[in-house]
């Protein structure tokens, strides 16, 4: 039987010369890859992985439409038109910061913007082809997901904390009502001035059994924005309270101290201060108004309270303030709270103050007297407020947050405080500033009769853009 002729023997024959047409299509030797395949096995899904930290669903889009859209919208679409909104309303930025809506909003578009950063790059990983490096494409990963939850953590930390400060500073009223008003009805929301009762006590942080040796009535032109300020001398005599309120039934003829010692006397005295109750606001600064409003005619809307020792530490959180004296101002012994000794002048000139420099400056009594050192504390907060930018505020928020929640308790809803922040921030809009001093007035037997005129024709000149004669 004839066997049949074997194939030809390949391996017998001579490899191809280099080359020659068919050397590159010898086939691999053992244990050998291609150049094409060991490009496929060391290529692993890091460029796929930036993609996913800087356009979340992006790289996944063919194979996942839905999950990638939806991707997109919660990591790129939703954080861009929060920024676009933000930038389209920064002239209200201080309102913005003050809500705690959007600050709950800011929160859940952070989270948003790493979850969906870090889904996408976990689907990239997830979805790698078999045999293809993932070392680099992990390391990647990991370091660029760390990167961006960074800000974004530092972020919703730092709107939790404001969140807190808002609700511990501002206060609940629990009502829409002026804090002490005129007569036995209310004033019509609608009233074109809104007045504030600025009080600085003369106690340290998170103390408020005091003496709010600081009065000021901040009264704003609702249309305008122009602001007059109204110091009430700490030794003004006789406050009057209305018929049938406790204070009255307390004193028919008139407080019979400084007016400086109401809020201390309510404190001390639990039955009167329980009938002056309004939510979760003090009693004591309620009653104190109520006198002021009464004795004055004057609605006042809301009050704000500043511990003096916090105000130290409120300047010093802004970086200071500075004034211009035309003469020697003499400061007093060592308050409370101050960080190093005082020194015995200040001045003339543009002077520099931090926070203990500056309460030094509005506590002194030697240079002058107790009527100079209101119109001191005037000029104080006129050039802070000219002074203070939004973004300083923005910038310097956790030493500020710290130092309002220990040291300030206020009336006004955020809104209100926002508006007043923003029309204080402008400075020019500080138009008129007066002392209830003499020769105006006599604070140890006054004349209300005359002191409702004169703040009257304040108001009157704020609304009308006149200067107001005695300023």
């Amino acid at each position: 039987m004839t066997t049949p002729p074997t194939g030809p023997d390949w391996q017998s024959l001579p490899p191809p010369a280099p080359g020659s047409p068919t050397a590159d299509l010898a086939p691999p030797t053992h244990g050998e890859t291609s150049d094409v395949e060991s490009a496929i096995k060391n290529r692993g899904p890091t460029r796929a992985v930036i993609m996913a930290l800087v356009l979340p669903g992006a790289p996944s889009f063919l194979r996942r439409r839905l999950v990638s859209w939806l991707l997109l919208f919660t990591g790129v679409l939703v954080p861009v038109a929060a920024v676009v909104v933000g930038y389209v309303r920064r002239d209200r930025i201080t309102s913005l910061v003050l809500d705690t809506t959007i600050l709950l909003i800011v929160q859940i578009v952070c989270a948003l913007f790493v979850v969906s950063r870090l889904v996408s790059v976990m689907e990239v990983i997830s979805g790698r082809r078999p045999g293809t490096s993932k070392r680099l494409a992990s390391f990647v990963a990991v370091v660029g997901t760390l990167v961006v939850a960074f800000p974004a953590g530092f972020s919703v930390v730092r709107a939790d904390q404001l969140t807190d400060v808002i609700n511990d500073v501002f206060v609940n009223s629990g009502g829409s009502e002026p804090l002490a008003f005129i007569g036995t009805n209310t004033v019509d929301e609608g009233d074109e001035f809104h007045n504030i009762l600025l009080l600085g006590g003369d106690e340290g942080p998170g103390r408020w059994a005091l003496r709010t040796d600081t009065m000021i009535l901040v009264s704003v032109h609702r249309e305008s924005g122009r602001i007059a300020m109204v110091s009430i001398p700490r030794n003004l005599r006789g406050l009057e309270f209305p018929d049938g309120s406790p204070m009255h039934d307390e004193f028919p003829r008139g407080f019979d101290d400084l007016t400086n010692a109401v809020y201390p006397y309510v404190y001390a005295h639990p039955d009167i201060a329980a009938q002056y109750l309004r939510g979760a606001l003090a009693p004591e600064a309620v009653a104190l108004a109520t006198g002021i409003a009464h004795s004055m005619q004057v609605t006042i809307h809301d009050y704000v309270l500043v511990n003096m020792q916090g105000f130290l530490d409120l300047i010093d959180a802004l970086g200071g303030v500075t004034v211009t004296l035309d003469k020697r101002i003499p400061m007093p012994g060592n308050v409370p709270g101050a960080k190093y000794r005082y020194p015995d002048l200040i001045g003339p000139g543009e002077v520099d103050l931090d926070g203990t420099l500056a309460l030094g400056y509005v506590r002194s009594r030697a240079a002058d007297s107790d009527y100079s050192r209101m119109g001191r504390q005037r000029h104080l907060l006129e050039q802070l407020a000219a002074q203070t930018t939004g973004s300083e505020v923005l910038l310097k928020f956790p030493d500020l947050a710290r130092v309002m929640r220990d040291s300030v308790r206020t009336s006004l809803s955020t809104d209100e405080f926002a508006f007043l922040a923003d029309r204080l921030r402008s400075g020019v809009n500080i138009q008129e500033s007066v002392g209830l001093a003499p020769p105006l007035i006599n604070p140890g037997n006054p004349d209300w009769g005359d002191i409702a005129s004169l703040i009257d024709a304040l108001q009157e000149a704020i609304r009308t853009g006149v200067d107001f004669p005695f300023a």
